[in-house]
């Protein structure tokens, strides 16, 4: 009897341990096919390409109940390249996506090490296209160049990338319906010239039934992760945005509108999005827009993404992209794209 009363309370306490700390491997695997031609480009070139709809990555995350309601966990995240297994975007380290320890409680979150920039999610959420950087509008104008490596013909409104290394976020709880983050990227350049940059931001976020509203606000003097944080060269830049969404059901729309300026050279960047999503059959209509003015230079870029997403499960998904992007004494160029999404 004593055997079987220990057996059964050994029982308890594994199932009580297993309850309190958790690990789970996660991940999303896109790639696409099809004809790609940005703004400027001399001619459209065939592709099979990673990332359409949404950056390819894998990682872990975990968490272990402290008790008294405080929580620790951890997140481990690294893009990759479906087209050729390489890791990364663009040359960037693994774990570049997310390497973090946390602690949580009902005051909330404090997070350490690499995670996402302030300008991430109000960009990503605000928009029909998401995280897709190929084809969503005010995703390409804030954070990817067009052209070859070091002669852009058009670069990022923001300069700091999405997502910041050496990093100290506070996640508040939700009041109301809103709730924010605070950001703090070190520099750790050393003694010298540059011993103080560093990155400062927030970001903010309403909901209410249909309605949806965001801002973020950030200033940088550091650049990373490629190259590794590098201080910018053209000084201290400041970005921000705010945007909204409704959804009326039968449709859902986004705006934002936003602004970049260069403390150096006075250039501002003025960016204003539009899109709308809506059912149809078993997927969503996808239309944006996005045009951005350069201030100084007196240019111009507009790209314009129509497309339908399709549902095939809850983790996987079929997905028709057609681009045209037009920047300022360049040719335009138009891109379709094909491709599948599965997450796991």
């Amino acid at each position: 009897m004593k055997k079987t009363m220990l057996a059964t309370g050994l029982a308890v306490l594994a199932l009580g341990a297993q309850a309190q700390s958790t690990v789970q491997l996660m991940g999303l695997v896109d790639a696409y096919a099809g004809s790609m031609r940005m703004a400027g480009d001399a001619e459209s070139k065939s592709v099979v390409g990673s990332g359409g709809m949404t950056t390819s990555w894998w990682g872990m995350t975990g968490t272990e109940d402290l008790g008294g309601g405080m929580k620790a966990g951890f997140t481990l995240t690294s893009f990759f390249q479906t087209d050729t297994g390489a890791t990364g975007r663009f040359g960037d380290p693994q774990f570049s996506r997310d390497a973090n320890v946390s602690l949580s409680s009902e005051l909330g979150t404090l997070t350490l090490g690499r995670g996402k920039a302030p300008n991430f999610l109000p960009t990503i959420l605000f928009n029909p296209m998401g995280d897709s950087y190929t084809f969503s509008p005010l995703v390409l104008h804030s954070s990817v160049p067009v052209g070859p490596f070091g002669a852009y013909r058009w670069t990022g409104t923001v300069p700091a990338d999405t997502g910041w290394s050496n990093q100290i976020t506070y996640s508040s709880p939700t009041f109301g319906g809103l709730k924010g983050n605070l950001h703090y990227q070190f520099g750790e350049q050393g003694t010298g010239v540059n011993e103080s940059a560093h990155n400062v931001g927030f970001n903010l976020f309403y909901s209410a039934g249909p309605l949806g509203l965001t801002a973020y606000w950030e200033r940088d003097e550091i650049n990373n992760p490629f190259p590794p944080n590098a201080v910018l060269a053209s000084g201290t830049q400041t970005a921000w945005m705010m945007g909204g969404t409704y959804d009326a059901s039968v449709v859902k729309l986004f705006v934002t509108t936003g602004k970049s300026s260069n403390a150096a050279n006075t250039i501002d960047k003025q960016t204003t999005s539009l899109g709308v999503s809506a059912p149809l059959g078993a997927g969503k209509l996808l239309a944006a827009v996005a045009r951005t003015n350069n201030d100084v230079a007196n240019t111009s870029r507009t790209t314009t993404t129509v497309g339908y997403d399709y549902t095939l499960s809850k983790r996987t998904d079929l997905y028709a992209m057609l681009m045209r992007d037009e920047i300022t004494s360049f040719d335009s160029g138009t891109s379709l794209g094909l491709g599948v999404r599965h997450r796991f």
